[in-house]
Parts: structure tokens; sequence; C-alpha cells
């Protein structure tokens, strides 16, 4: 099977653009017909499985509403139950028996059941029953028979030994929380009161079907075989067949001359049956809806294969697109097509043309890299003359001051300055090393120095800030000392008070920075422009910056080489970054 796949994608990469954009959108139109098909069949199977689907997900989430409401007042209860003010107020109305403080007490206990009540928008009211019998009561209008029934939710409450007990009443969509109330001051437990809450359990039904079903449909409550709510067309328990040995389950009946959907779960957390009845016209309308659905997919199938079709038209276009942006670049002079032009798979005409291409391309660059490295062996030839010139004007200018030496003072020093320049000789014309240790080229620079002291004197301060770890760099040869050179010619000549020149060394994400900077009188603007551009020539025949930016670019890169910061009065800096490579 793999390679018959194999075998059928290869002719087909073979196949001219024409049959390749024909069979394409042939495989399209197929693909697209199956997608319709199965759609459709998937639409059926959907009219089969939306009636229990729908209706038992929207009865699992009503009631869930519900039950999480009815928990929030049973919580709402049991805080009103310990709170130490209520029970405060009970303790005194027990002991106590004086009318006025009596009437202090309720109208307290008025205020804090009136807190409570506005803790949740389903608390119709709320009843409080003390060890007298007498009532306190918060919230709305309150039907008579719940003062009338009295001694029966007082019965109630003492049955439940102060756990949440709910209450339905048959016919009147409200449900009661009660609770019996213990002092729990000193854990002495002794009876304070009975506890009512009447809930609107009609509002909360409605609320969770509206948030939670866009359908038609009637809830019922039943608590076993006998219903207490109901939110729909149904009053007549008869009528729903109730199953008691399934705790979920669906039924579709004809009531009252009509089709309808019924689903039943029995509740957790009380012993309730929630009852759900859906029209079938509700579910009806939802299968055509699913119609209209696969209609709309059908016509964005249609949109997608035109779509694809442009694409693969684009696909086959796009590297006769690559091969004229790469001509237009080698056309301007930039032969690296590697990031442009990709060698096609396919080997039909634009594929045989571009394989042609990139070919002319890598011998053309062949070519020039041929010609570059002979142009780099000539500039290597060519510093490596310059590394044995050396300045006349330096020499003329040395050997006057050892003659005035010798002449005005007849002291040693004079072997001093020979030793010194003759070291400094036999390293310029040297090329036996190119590249040597930081600390070597440091040495040259100490005897340049030396010699400079000699002629001018307390004029010229040097000083070396080196990092010790920077010293066992590699650095090409006669890098410092010609930039040293150029700090005395351009700075310390041009001043007749004294003249700083420092040479500082550090290493910073291994690369090696070397500064030499003065406290000369610095340049202008226009005239540090010029030399930032190689438009100003060395003064003599020495080394020049511009001839060691170019010697550091060649061999280490375009991202390396000298910058020059200089401000009229405030002195030049030149900076140095090479790559810390060993030898």
């Amino acid at each position: 099977m793999k390679n018959w796949i194999s075998s059928a994608m290869n002719k087909y990469r073979q196949l001219k653009i024409k049959n390749k954009l024909i069979l394409t959108i042939l495989l399209i139109m197929i693909a697209s017909l199956s997608f319709l098909l199965i759609g459709f069949h998937y639409a059926f199977h959907v009219y089969d499985q939306l009636y229990y689907q729908k209706t038992t997900e929207v009865l699992h989430m009503s009631t869930n509403q519900l039950e999480k409401e009815l928990k929030n007042i049973e919580e709402i209860s049991y805080s009103l139950m310990t709170d130490n003010k209520i029970q405060k107020n009970l303790v005194e109305v027990k002991e106590n028996a004086n009318p006025y403080q009596r009437y202090q007490l309720e109208n307290e206990l008025w205020d804090l059941l009136t807190e409570y009540v506005g803790s949740s928008k389903y608390i119709h009211s709320i009843h409080l029953f003390d060890v007298n019998g007498d009532e306190y009561r918060a919230g709305g209008y309150t039907s008579p028979i719940i003062s009338e029934q009295k001694n029966e939710w007082i019965a109630i409450g003492e049955r439940s030994n102060g756990a949440n007990q709910w209450i339905t009443e048959t016919d009147s969509n409200k449900i009661f929380a009660i609770r019996k109330i213990r002092r729990h001051q000193n854990l002495s437990l002794e009876t304070l009161g009975t506890l009512l809450i009447q809930v609107n359990l009609d509002k909360i039904v409605e609320d969770s079907a509206s948030t939670n079903n866009k359908m038609t449909s009637n809830m019922m409550i039943s608590s076993g075989n006998n219903p207490f709510f109901y939110n729909g067309l149904f009053h007549e328990i008869e009528k729903i067949p109730y199953l008691p040995n399934t705790k979920v389950g669906y039924q579709i009946q004809t009531l009252d001359g009509e089709k309808y959907f019924i689903t039943h779960t029995t509740s957790s957390y009380v012993d309730w049956v929630y009852w759900n009845i859906v029209s079938f016209d509700a579910i009806i309308s939802k299968v055509k809806t699913t119609k209209y659905v696969m209609i709309a997919i059908f016509l964005l199938l249609n949109l997608v294969v035109l779509l694809m079709a442009i694409l693969f038209s684009s696909k086959l276009t796009k590297p006769i697109e690559q091969l004229v942006f790469a001509m237009k670049n080698v056309q301007k002079g930039d032969l690296s097509i590697n990031n442009t032009l990709q060698p096609v798979e396919s080997k039909d005409e634009v594929g045989i043309l571009t394989d042609h291409f990139i070919l002319m391309i890598d011998r053309i660059n062949t070519l020039i890299k041929e010609n570059y490295e002979k142009q780099l062996l000539i500039k290597d030839t060519e510093f490596k003359a310059l590394q044995a010139q050396i300045n006349p004007h330096f020499l003329y200018n040395t050997l006057e001051s050892i003659n005035w030496q010798a002449k005005m003072h007849q002291q040693t020093e004079i072997s001093s300055m020979v030793e010194s320049l003759g070291y400094l000789l036999r390293n310029a014309i040297s090329v036996k090393n190119d590249v040597v240790l930081l600390e070597e080229e440091l040495f040259i620079v100490s005897h340049y120095i030396r010699i400079q002291k000699y002629r001018y004197g307390d004029r010229l301060i040097f000083r070396e800030i080196i990092s010790p770890e920077t010293k066992k760099c590699y650095i090409p040869k006669l890098m410092i000392q010609p930039l040293v050179e150029n700090a005395i010619h351009y700075a310390l000549e041009m001043m007749i008070e004294p003249c700083e020149i420092k040479v500082s060394g550090y290493l910073q994400e291994s690369n090696l920075h070397i500064t030499v900077e003065d406290d000369g009188p610095g340049m202008e603007e226009e005239l540090l422009a010029k030399v930032r551009k190689q438009e100003v020539k060395t003064r003599g025949t020495g080394i020049g910056l511009y001839n060691i930016d170019s010697r550091i670019k060649l061999l280490y890169g375009e991202e390396f080489g000298l910058t020059i910061k200089s401000k009229s009065g405030m002195g030049t800096q030149v900076h140095l970054i090479i790559p810390n490579k060993w030898r």
C-alpha cells in the first residue's frame, strides 16, 4: 500500500501544471460530497438523540442551580441559629419576664432577622418562636397558616434536633426550612426556640429555568408521589408515570392530545423528585435548525473548494515567483540565494529551470570566493610589509635625544634609551609572529614610553589599567603602540601643559576591549567626521588608524575594529574590540 501511494505521488509530481490543477479540484469536489453525505447522516442521528439529551441537560442544570440556592439558604439558617446576638436575646427573653425589656428584645430580634432576610432574594420571610411560644418575624406578607400551625412547626423542629429540615406544602409553591435553636454557650444545649424560614421556591425555579432552558418546558417537583410544586400546565401527578425503581428516567407520552417527552430525576440532597415535560415541537425546531446548518456547511464547503483551488494555483506559481525574485537580487549584486530560492521537488518545467539557475549561481559564487581569497592573500602580504616599516620621524627624534643627553649631561641613562630603541626596532622589523600576548604588546609600549619620557619629561603622564586575566589574551602585533604614538603626536605635542595618556583593557562577552585615551585638545566634529571616513592622512609614514581597523576587520570580521570618540577640549578616545581567541 505504501509503495502504491509513493508511486502515485511520483506520477502526480511529473504531471503538467494544467493536469495537476484539474485532478486536485476533482479530488476536492469528491471530498466535499463525502462531507455532505456524512453531515446529513449525522443530522438524522442528532434528531434521534436530541429528545433525551436536551431534556436531561435542562433538568440537570435547573435542579443543580435550585439545590445550590437551597444549600445557601440552609447555610443562612445555620448562621442565624448560631448568631451570638440572637442567642443572647433568646436567653434574656427566657430568663426575664419584664414587659418593657421584652419589648426592647423583640425590637432587637426583629432588626437581626431583617438583616438575614436581605441576605438572599429567595427568602420570603423568617419566623422565630421562643420557648414561650411567642413569634418574632421579618420579611414579606405571611399566611396566617404559619401562626396557626405554630405548635406543629415547633414539634417538627424538636424532631430535627438542630439539623435543617425542609418542609413542603401541597399547592402552595413554597417550602420551609426548620431548625431547633439550642444554646451553644458553655455547650449547655438548652432549647431556646424554633427557627422557620419561608422560601419562594417558584422564584428559584423561574430563575434557574430562564438561565438554563430556552425551550418551552413544564417543571414539577414531588415528594415521593405527592407533588408540591407546579411550573406549567400539569397539576395531576396521576397522568405522569412515576418510576420509583430508577433514579433517572424518561418516557414519551401523549397528554391531553399532545405528545410530550417526560424526564425525571431523584435528588441526592433532599427526598424530592424533579420532573421536566418538553413538547416535541420544541425538539423538532432544533432538527430544522440542524438542516439549515447542514445547508450552510454545504455552501461553506463549496467556498472552501474555491479557496483551495486558488491556493493550489498560488502554490504552483510560487516557485516561478521565487525564481523571479532571486533573479532581481542577483541583478542588484546579491548572490546569496539560499534564503530566497530552494530546489523544487517536482521535475516539471519550473523545477528544471530552478535547478539550472541554482547551479549557475553556485558556480559564480565559487569564482568570487576564489578571487576573494587571492585578494586576502595580497592584503596579508601588504600588512606584513607594513609591520617591517618604522617611523622615520620617531627614529630622528630618538637619535636627537640620545645626542643631547650625551653632550649635555653625560648620564648612563643613554644606555637605557639605546636598549629600548633596539627592542622596538627588533619587534617592528620581525615578522616571526603575527599574533602576540597582550602582555608582550604592553612590554613594547613600555619601551616606547621610556624613550618618549626622555624627550617630554614630566609633560608625559602614562597610565596602564589592565585586568590580570586579559594579559594572557592574544592580539595582532603592533596594535597598541601605534595608537599611543598617535596620542602623543595629536595630543601631547599640541599642548604645553602635561598630558595624560591612559591604556585600559578588559574582557566582556568573550571579546577583548582595549581603550587608548588622552586628555588633549580633542577634535572638532567636522575633523572627527573626516577621521572616521579616512579622509585625514596620517602624519609621517607610520601605521595609521585606517590600516589598523582594516587589518582587524580582515582577520576577525566586520563587527570588530576601531571606534573613535573625541570632543573639542575634552580629549580623544580610541576603542579597539577583537574576539578573545587563542593563537
